[in-house]
């Protein structure tokens, strides 16, 4: 059976599940790693979206509403150094401020920004501040043409930070879903001796990676919808558990041979 048909039987037949145990570990390996890729897919295609968009957003901006700086020495010089100016957009607040008025901590509460302060540049994407220090790049002079033209070499140039990003997003899911199933491989062998199924390690981590199957689905559905579940995590490990338990106890007992 192909991994596509034991993607179908694994939505809704927990015997089929249990059938699956006999296979070779590594069409197990192969599968979980088409479930990753499914579960990560709904977060890249966002993420994709928004750095697209907050690239293009902040060079239109810089180009056209942000009055001219400087920085040189390791300081930031406007035409206006007593007020600072601040633009916002629906999803990326703008901030360049040579007076001194703004901190990383004033400029966290804007929500997703990029502000040029008077002796630092800070980043806030989720709530999280990243702060560097114009001194760390180095005495340097640029102008907002020069930061301009950057930005835009940057645009054409996202396919391939995101193609990055997008492997090492996988990998880092992939390396979870595997600490995932292990851990609750653990917990499948503990039910297995309860219910008195004779199950190795490894067939009961087989049957925890396709019992993995329905909250995968969902929790990918939930995330296209931007739909957050409360408690998801909790919830999608008790699902997977009580999945695996349906699928151990499908397996026929062994009876003792008669004398």
């Amino acid at each position: 059976m192909n991994i596509f048909k034991q993607f179908y039987r694994s939505l809704y037949s927990p015997k089929d599940i249990a059938s699956f145990r006999f296979q070779g570990i590594g069409k197990t390996i192969i599968y979980l790693l088409l479930l990753t890729i499914i579960a990560s897919l709904p977060n890249l295609y966002y993420l994709n979206k928004g750095i697209n968009e907050a690239i293009h957003t902040f060079s239109v901006t810089m180009e056209d509403e942000v009055p001219s700086f400087t920085i040189s020495d390791n300081i930031l010089h406007t035409d206006n150094d007593e007020e600072p100016t601040i633009i916002e957009k629906p999803d990326l607040t703008i901030i360049v401020d040579s007076s001194g008025t703004y901190d990383h901590a004033k400029v966290s509460s804007y929500g997703n920004t990029v502000a040029l302060l008077k002796n630092e540049f800070v980043i806030v994407t989720s709530g999280q501040a990243q702060t560097f220090a114009y001194s760390s790049f180095g005495n340097f002079t640029m102008t907002s043409e020069e930061l301009i033209d950057f930005i835009q070499g940057m645009d054409s140039l996202s396919y391939v930070f995101i193609i990055i990003l997008v492997v090492i997003y996988i990998l880092f899911m992939l390396l979870y879903k595997a600490l995932q199933t292990l851990v609750l491989s653990m917990f499948g062998s503990f039910f297995a001796r309860i219910f008195g199924k004779r199950l190795t390690y490894a067939q009961c981590w087989k049957i925890t990676v396709y019992s993995i199957t329905i909250p995968v689905i969902f929790f990918a559905i939930m995330d296209c919808l931007q739909t957050v579940v409360p408690n998801g995590y909790l919830l999608n490990w008790f699902i997977s558990l009580f999945l695996v338990c349906l699928a151990i106890k499908e397996i026929q007992t062994e009876k003792p041979l008669q004398p």
